[in-house]
């Protein structure tokens, strides 16, 4: 039976934490889009966000000097004279944030929260210009590589010369200031661009109805495009649904099955798969193994690697291409095993580093929920950090002691590709594989650093007056290799470039050179 009295203040709670929520979001839509936020809560903000770092940071000072830092945080406070929105403050931040040279260390962009009802009012209202293109940067350049159908005057290939009267140039430019990478890395910050040019073009310039394009057409004409925003027409064919036959709704429930069987490989935006083995001779000689990250839901990296190399084995494979182009890193444990696979021997995977203190970024929070951040953070801590006698806390991941090369380890040929977008855990692996000469590298410079990052634990925490948020590691992960090109990334034994017309005509530059090799040794 119910007890009346506990339902109704159950459900006073849930009605009171639902109109906090309500409240809570309201105001926060309003601090991030339309609050003018005083000058004087902003430099709290910028001093908050360089304590956190100060405090929590274990390689700021790797890539910039202290007295570097402390002079740009200083000369951005001197900048901060009149009331600016969150988003002109991220324009000021994000770039001195940057300056600290550390791929897993940025501001980022709180934007307004939308309902369900909003967002679906959105969608109904049309693309925006921006969103109407697909983009590539080759050589510093912007180009297309897709666009609405409805656009007539452009084809894939043509370069954007300027958005808004802004020369191209200059948008790249300004967007690769507010992107960090490792060290004095390049390939990193062209690689994000092209992942996600839209996004980091609207957190820095404004999403408009109506933008002006300048575009350089095949025939080196300049073309003055002006785009509105567009609503794809509905077709009278469209509103009619169709029932299903039982047939084809059986057919629809097993293939939802059958890739539902496949979820631990994952599927990219594209919905190709994020791991995959193929065989590509009849006769098994060479595979390509693709990991496109080592992260992802429903992800079981163990079952993949199993039965990939079990089958490499099966097949005597004799030359394996391990493609980790755009592969933004992920578990450390995920590529970690993956260079068991790779090895004939016992091996050490990471260096053994601290830390001064046992740091907690959510102690200067207020609220419920920034009290809960706290206590978990310290539980987690006590669990990776050891104090040692020095008064210091050594990270206790596992690859710092000797670990055993898998059973069912490759013993073929290796190739590896790589791009700028291989960061973080892939640049782990990739420079542990240089380090111990395990394979051939074919690409760009990886986007990671090759003498490891800050990483491990990567905390958001959120700036107390324009609730910009900050986003930073916690622990050196240093690879067991190290190199005396300091500040860089894994460097392929063979570089490969890619222009725009490889780009639109789809062809793969690397895995070409790769199979080609491969054919000279038959």
């Amino acid at each position: 039976m119910i007890n009346t009295k506990r339902f109704i203040i159950g459900a006073y709670i849930l009605l009171l934490s639902s109109l906090v929520s309500c409240t809570s979001i309201k105001e926060l839509n309003y601090t991030v889009s339309e609050k003018k936020h005083e000058p004087e809560k902003l430099i709290k903000d910028v001093d908050f966000a360089y304590q956190l770092l100060k405090d929590g940071h274990p390689g700021l000072y790797w890539y910039v000097s202290k007295a570097q830092l402390d002079n740009t945080f200083d000369s951005l406070k001197r900048t901060i004279t009149s009331p600016l929105t969150t988003k002109e403050f991220y324009k000021k931040l994000a770039p001195v944030v940057a300056q600290v040279r550390c791929g897993h260390t940025k501001m980022v962009l709180v934007t307004k929260k939308l309902t369900k009802k909003e967002q679906d009012s959105v969608k109904k209202i049309g693309t925006k210009p921006i969103n109407q293109f697909a983009y590539k940067i080759v050589a510093n350049k912007l180009y297309i590589t897709s666009f609405n159908p409805s656009i007539k005057e452009v084809k894939k290939g043509n370069e954007i010369v300027a958005i808004d009267n802004v020369p191209s140039t200059e948008i790249i430019q300004n967007l690769k200031a507010n992107i960090a990478s490792d060290g004095y890395n390049q390939t990193f910050k062209n690689a994000s661009l092209n992942r996600a040019f839209t996004n980091w073009y609207t957190n820095f310039y404004d999403s408009k109805d109506v933008v002006d394009f300048k575009v350089k057409n095949e025939k080196d004409s300049i073309i003055d495009l002006k785009l509105n925003i567009y609503k794809k027409p509905v077709l009278k064919d469209s509103l009619t649904v169709k029932k299903k036959t039982k047939e084809e709704l059986a057919n629809e429930k097993k293939i939802a099955k059958a890739k539902q069987k496949l979820n631990y490989k994952g599927y990219d935006e594209l919905k190709n798969p994020i791991l995959d083995l193929k065989f590509l001779e009849k006769d098994s000689s060479v595979a390509y193994l693709k990991v496109k990250s080592f992260s992802f839901p429903y992800a079981n990296f163990e079952k993949f690697y199993k039965e990939s190399f079990t089958a490499l084995k099966k097949g005597k494979t004799k030359d394996l291409i391990l493609d980790l182009r755009d592969n933004g890193g992920g578990s450390l444990k995920a590529c970690r095993d993956l260079f068991s696979y790779l090895v004939d021997k016992d091996f050490v995977y990471l260096q053994q580093t601290e830390v001064d203190r046992k740091f907690n970024p959510y102690k200067y929070g207020k609220g419920f929920v920034n009290g809960y951040k706290a206590l978990t953070f310290n539980m987690l801590s006590s669990v990776i950090l050891k104090e040692t006698e020095n008064g210091k806390y050594k990270i206790t991941y596992k690859g710092i002691k000797p670990l055993h090369a898998n059973a069912n380890h490759f013993n073929g040929k290796v190739y590896v590709l790589i791009n700028g977008y291989s960061f973080s855990a892939a640049a782990l692996l990739a420079a542990n594989l240089q380090g111990v000469k395990r394979a051939t590298f074919i690409g760009q410079e990886t986007g990671g650093g090759y003498n490891g990052c800050v990483a491990g634990r990567i905390p958001m925490i959120d700036l107390p007056n324009s609730k910009l948020k900050l986003r930073m590691g916690m622990y050196k992960i240093l690879p067991n290799t190290h190199t005396d090109q300091i500040g860089r990334g894994v460097f392929p034994d063979v570089e490969i470039t890619t222009t725009i017309e490889d780009v639109i005509a789809g062809k793969d530059n690397e895995l070409d050179w790769v199979l080609k090799e491969i054919k000279k040794k038959v």
